[in-house]
């Protein structure tokens, strides 16, 4: 639950970073891939990799992090575009694919009881990603496509990060996440323009700090992420992280409300309603999917 925690405050920094302070996306990226960058480093110094395992290991593994690297783009542009207290559900929901994958390539059973809480869990994603126009027009957000695309590839990386655990310790699992990571985004995203926004970037009020709790946030949800799965269950570990949308949308509208840091949140009754109901139903689907997998 740490972890959700901490997922539920990187999406909130994010946010600010981006439409508060002005941070442009593309730079925030490349920002993301030094990041990892560095932290790659840091723990290669102290955890080395073995010279005895298979290369199609090491393969597995880069391609995990690949994968967070493209999923990466997809997920930080629906955040700056949309309101991340209805982004939050959808991309969360990732551990339902995760569930149908782990049924399929790691041989674990899905009951009825645990289907219908997909089911539920599903139908609360959709309902956060619809909007309901003043002349009742009825449509998908415009990032929807973006978080599904995020979702796929998300989930097969946590497939392939849970194969490689069993061959290689917690710390060398996470280097293969930030090494691939730092590759695609830095490849993508490595200009002098994006970095000279970086350097202005920090001058400006607030920025240090916000960056720094984001980097925080995020170094502690991913390693306690990975660590939990490389311990357990892939379908548990995925779905108990997922309560982070309830706790993103009680953050959200409290700073909102508060502060003038999540400007663009909706705060109307009828859409509070909405999406605390969809935030409810994927949270409960993935709750009871993580409940009955003990």
């Amino acid at each position: 639950m740490i972890a959700a925690h901490c997922f539920a405050i990187v999406s909130i920094t994010d946010k600010v970073i981006m439409n508060t302070l002005g941070l442009g996306i593309r730079s925030f990226l490349l920002f993301i891939g030094f990041q990892c960058f560095v932290m790659c480093i840091a723990i290669g110094i102290f955890s080395p990799f073995p010279f005895d395992i298979d290369l199609d290991i090491y393969i597995r593994g880069l391609l995990m992090g690949i994968m967070w690297g493209l999923a990466a783009p997809l997920i930080i542009t629906a955040i700056a575009r949309e309101e991340v207290s209805r982004a939050a559900p959808i991309f969360q929901s990732y551990p339902l694919l995760v569930v149908l994958l782990a049924v399929v390539f790691l041989g674990e059973n899905l009951s009825q009881y645990e289907f219908l809480a997909v089911m539920l869990a599903i139908g609360g994603a959709v309902l956060s990603a619809l909007k309901f126009a003043d002349n009742k027009r009825v449509k998908f957000s415009e990032v929807t496509l973006y978080l599904v695309i995020a979702i796929v590839l998300v989930s097969i990386s946590q497939i392939l990060l849970k194969t490689v655990t069993d061959d290689l310790s917690f710390w060398h699992a996470l280097i293969f996440r930030y090494f691939g990571m730092a590759i695609v985004l830095m490849l993508l995203y490595l200009r002098k323009s994006y970095v000279a926004e970086i350097y202005h970037f920090m001058k400006k009020p607030y920025a240090s700090l916000a960056l720094t709790i984001d980097v925080g946030a995020a170094v502690s949800a991913s390693a306690l992420l990975t660590y939990a799965i490389a311990k357990g269950p892939v379908s548990l570990a995925s779905a108990v992280v997922s309560a982070s949308p309830l706790i993103v949308f009680f953050m959200s509208v409290l700073v909102a409300a508060k502060t003038r840091w999540l400007a663009t949140e909706q705060l109307g009754q009828k859409v509070l309603v909405q999406k605390f109901i969809a935030t409810l139903m994927v949270v409960t689907g993935l709750t009871v999917l993580a409940v009955s997998s003990i």
